[in-house]
């Protein structure tokens, strides 16, 4: 009954008469399929990548307005979640709804999506029905959002224009209208930026308490914290938000680098395997910040992982051998100076 009542409020051949629907996926059969299946919606405009580049170029340089974007998650050369990073990124195409199409019923992918202001996903396989509510679902919110959404949005436009006063205004209506989390964690930034701390930080924690599964409101009242010196109860929020989201490796980063610097070196480095895990490359960050805070054996470590991944830099060749002198391991330093050197003999650094 309450999806006959949206599909009511919406007309999807009237919506997308401005614009068209672009569906990213690298699987032809599936580009046809949904294409069909978007027609059949009384659809008119369709256009169609097979790849992530592809579709950020397309965006860029068709005159017709993109309305709406179907992302296949797993793609080649630059996968869906990259794609959306970008595009939500951007001020210029920040505000463009995105679906992610999926095969993988995992849960903590959803979540990490939604990290980025993705608005939904749909589950491979699926018919005509799905993809229409699903696309209702969209349309309804843009166009018919309730009282306190209206309200909260408006806030958050007068914040990021700078007219903070009149931003904080709308937050403390929309609150009238519904304590949400969202609506908290607003008024925490608007707060704060008015340098009224202590009641910026009652809001972030008022966010998390009212919506414990709110991502953003978990990573903006741990940010909050940290910036104002609680990193111990930062860690914990962060913690939570990785409960949820296990599959962002910045934020498992962040537990690391703070844990380091609390002195608990074990949450550190199971915190700094994780984000390794999700992303090999931040290994040499964490060896960075380990030779930084005096954690030359451990940089090692990670340097070495680096190695491992990309053994052709020779800028992390010259930063283990840095680790490794700091240890007093001389001759192992030298030899992976002239490992750098076989690389690139012009390297003045490394002399």
């Amino acid at each position: 009954m309450a999806e006959q009542e949206q599909s009511g409020l919406v007309s999807i051949p009237d919506y997308f008469r401005n614009g068209y629907i672009l569906v990213v996926d690298d699987a032809r059969n599936m580009r046809k399929t949904m294409k069909g299946v978007l027609r059949h919606l009384g659809v008119v405009s369709v256009h169609e990548a097979d790849d992530g580049d592809t579709a950020l170029h397309m965006i860029s340089t068709i005159q017709e307005k993109c309305l709406l974007i179907f992302l296949d998650w797993a793609m080649p050369r630059m996968n869906g979640i990259l794609v959306a990073k970008e595009l939500k990124g951007s001020d210029k195409t920040k505000d463009i709804p995105i679906l992610m199409v999926t095969a993988d019923g995992n849960y903590s992918q959803v979540t990490y999506a939604g990290e980025f202001g993705v608005e939904g996903y749909v589950m491979k396989p699926f018919g005509a029905t799905v993809l229409e509510e699903k696309i209702t679902g969209v349309l309804v919110d843009r166009l018919h959002p309730p009282n306190y959404l209206k309200l909260l949005r408006a806030g958050e436009k007068m914040f990021e224009s700078g007219q903070v006063e009149k931003a904080m205004a709308y937050f403390n209506e929309s609150l009238k209208y519904e304590e949400s989390a969202r609506a908290f964690t607003a008024s925490g930034f608007a707060l704060e930026k008015m340098g009224r701390i202590e009641e910026a930080e009652r809001a972030f924690r008022a966010s998390v308490e009212r919506n414990p599964q709110y991502l953003r409101g978990l990573q903006s009242a741990a940010e909050f914290l940290v910036r104002i010196g609680k990193e111990g109860d930062a860690v914990q929020f962060f913690k939570t938000a990785s409960e949820i989201s296990p599959n962002n490796p910045e934020r498992h980063l962040i537990i690391g680098t703070l844990s380091m610097k609390t002195g608990d070196e074990d949450t550190a480095r199971l915190a700094f395997q994780e984000a390794i895990k999700h992303d090999p490359t931040k290994s040499t960050v964490i060896a960075e910040e380990l030779l930084k805070t005096g954690k030359a054996e451990l940089a090692e470590v990670y340097f070495r992982w680096s190695l491992d991944h990309e053994n052709h830099n020779v800028h992390v060749y010259n930063r283990l051998g840095i680790a490794l002198r700091r240890q007093g391991k001389w001759k192992e330093a030298v030899d992976e100076y002239k490992l750098a050197l076989a690389i690139d003999p012009e390297d003045e650094v490394i002399y």
